[in-house]
């Protein structure tokens, strides 16, 4: 479990005090890992067949028949090793490729989760995928004409901050309460307010 019930309680506390005075939708989405790397250890995998099959080349006197067992033990040992200790692989990628699929997953989110379909176009996402400390902020339409990009990647940086501190908690709190006063400026609660989506914090396996 990311967050414990009570840390979750908390937040979705903190989501229906902003929507009592604001018809903005926000919706928390936790998630541990935003891919399983697959493609990643594949690619390093090869990378060591190759690299090792070119030193054995000089270094050893091997048949075609010897370097092809040699080629397939290596790779088979390597996505072993990576499958008994996956979170390594989050040690070797890149940054960049990390926070691209933390970004992907995000962005389908947005979408498997409806908030692409509020009726006012106002819904916001935090999300959060832990074990690549990435966190991103999507807002639908109506959210992005009246506040401007800056303030999202402020807060975001922000968030980062906590998320690798490994402060959930208190990430997600401050972020929903400095959001608070933008939010119900330009989109103070209605009359007719619906909630069409669910306050409580979303956490996905």
């Amino acid at each position: 479990m990311l967050l414990n019930d009570k840390e979750k309680e908390l937040i979705s506390k903190e989501i229906e005090n902003l929507e009592k005075l604001s018809s903005a939708e926000l919706v928390a989405v936790i998630t541990q890992k935003s891919s399983d790397y697959k493609y990643a250890s594949l690619m390093i995998s090869v990378f060591f067949v190759f690299l090792i099959s070119f030193l054995l080349f000089f270094i050893k006197d091997i048949s075609t028949l010897e370097l092809l067992q040699y080629q397939l033990l290596i790779f088979v040992g390597i996505n072993l090793f990576f499958e008994k200790f996956d979170n390594l692989i989050l040690k070797i990628v890149p940054l960049s490729y990390k926070h691209q699929k933390a970004s992907s997953n995000a962005k389908e989110q947005f979408n498997n989760l409806g908030l692409n379909r509020t009726k006012t176009r106002q819904a916001i996402m935090f999300f959060v995928s832990f074990d690549e400390r990435y966190v991103e902020i999507i807002t639908d339409s109506e959210i992005s004409k009246k506040i401007p990009d800056e303030f999202w990647q402020q807060l975001v940086y922000e968030f980062t901050l906590d998320v690798k501190k490994e402060d959930f908690l208190n990430g997600y709190l401050k972020a929903i309460k400095t959001s608070k006063a933008i939010l119900i400026k330009h989109f103070p609660i209605q009359e007719n307010d619906e909630n069409e989506l669910s306050n409580e914090v979303i956490e996905l396996k």
